[in-house]
């Protein structure tokens, strides 16, 4: 155990104590209550310092068949009180240092989150007290290629065949098309529209991720020529980069969207429901103008777009996670209308 600090790039710092070396990243903080596991192996997490809202973390360790990648993906965590729970096999610090992962505990947390909700989400760096360090701006490329899959993988399944888009992919995601028969046939974030369609894809699902969406150039030019070609889904990073093929814009929220109980409400019908969320970017409302997509939902909290639609275009995508892992399932059936669309049926 060592005396630890994290310092953000407006000078504010926080002491407490660690184990690991130095990392720097983004620091975001999630809401959740539970199912840390499967945050911190969210790959929409990659290149942040996650600092956990919820006091008690770790209280039941990590069991590796419920994680939603092969990994954690986060830098680094900072917690109030870090719990070394083992009923479900490694406790969470056990896990976290197989990776090299840093990890911070006796931080006033509340006072931390309090200060990135009043100044937006900064640039910050954690690591033992007294070394010295300099918060530095992010680095080069996109977090997206590293966490996306190298070469093509099918899961099997004896209904329609769904290309997934690997930009970060969630196993949660995967495993809801494969609950409902489908052949998944997981590609490459730079995967060309050739390729893709070579599948002969009854539908093509662009999943969740991390970073800015604006960045991913030659991603965006892959599904402008799929629009209007083929049944298109997008769950948080894949709506927006529907959003920017379409000709829409993005921006930065001011702290993001980071834990299990955001409310969404439908624009259409009323009905209000409770979500999983991870992104830190949305797509602009006025920018949507002359796209041919509509907004289906939106956040109850700010407004911000929580989904998209297109009948002409036959696109379906969420902001949010109908998967939930961690979190509640409560529109999970966009699963249903997604491959509904893909059966030939329109949006609903």
């Amino acid at each position: 155990m060592l005396d630890m600090e994290i310092i953000l790039e407006d000078g504010s710092a926080w002491s407490g104590f660690g184990k690991g070396g130095t990392a720097q990243g983004e620091v975001v903080f999630t809401t959740a209550s539970s199912g840390y596991p499967q945050a911190l192996s969210d790959p929409s997490f990659a290149g942040q310092i996650l600092v956990f809202a919820f006091p008690m973390v770790g209280n039941y360790g990590v069991d590796e068949e419920a994680l939603e990648s092969s990994r954690p993906w986060v830098r680094a965590i900072v917690v109030d009180s870090l719990e070394e729970g083992r009923s479900l096999g490694t406790s969470l610090g056990e896990w976290l240092s197989l990776f090299d992962i840093p990890f911070m505990w006796g931080v006033d947390t509340r006072s931390m989150i309090r200060h990135i909700r009043s100044k937006g989400a900064l640039m910050g760096c954690i690591a033992p007290s007294g070394e010295g360090f300099t918060v530095m701006g992010e680095g080069k490329g996109h977090p997206v290629m590293d966490v996306s899959i190298a070469t093509t993988e099918v899961i099997e399944g004896a209904g329609p065949t769904i290309v997934v888009v690997d930009y970060g992919l969630k196993h949660g995601i995967q495993r809801e098309l494969s609950a409902r028969g489908c052949r998944v046939v997981k590609v490459p974030h730079n995967t060309s529209s050739a390729e893709i369609l070579s599948w002969k894809p009854d539908g093509v699902l662009l999943g969740n991720g991390p970073g800015d969406p604006s960045l991913l150039k030659e991603e965006t030019e892959v599904v402008r020529a799929l629009l209007g070609k083929i049944p298109l889904g997008g769950i948080c990073l894949g709506l927006q980069v529907i959003a920017l093929a379409s000709g829409a814009s993005t921006y930065k929220l001011p702290f993001g969207h980071r834990g299990t109980n955001h409310a969404v409400i439908e624009c259409a019908g009323g009905r209000a429901f409770v979500t999983s969320q991870n992104h830190g970017y949305a797509v602009l409302d006025d920018s949507l103008e002359g796209t041919g997509l509509e907004i289906t939902h939106r956040n109850l909290g700010d407004g911000s777009v929580e989904g998209l639609k297109s009948r002409d275009m036959r696109v379906v995508a969420v902001q949010y996670h109908p998967e939930g892992a961690p979190g509640p399932r409560d529109d999970d059936r966009f699963f249903e209308e997604f491959l509904f669309m893909c059966d030939g049926g329109a949006t609903l």
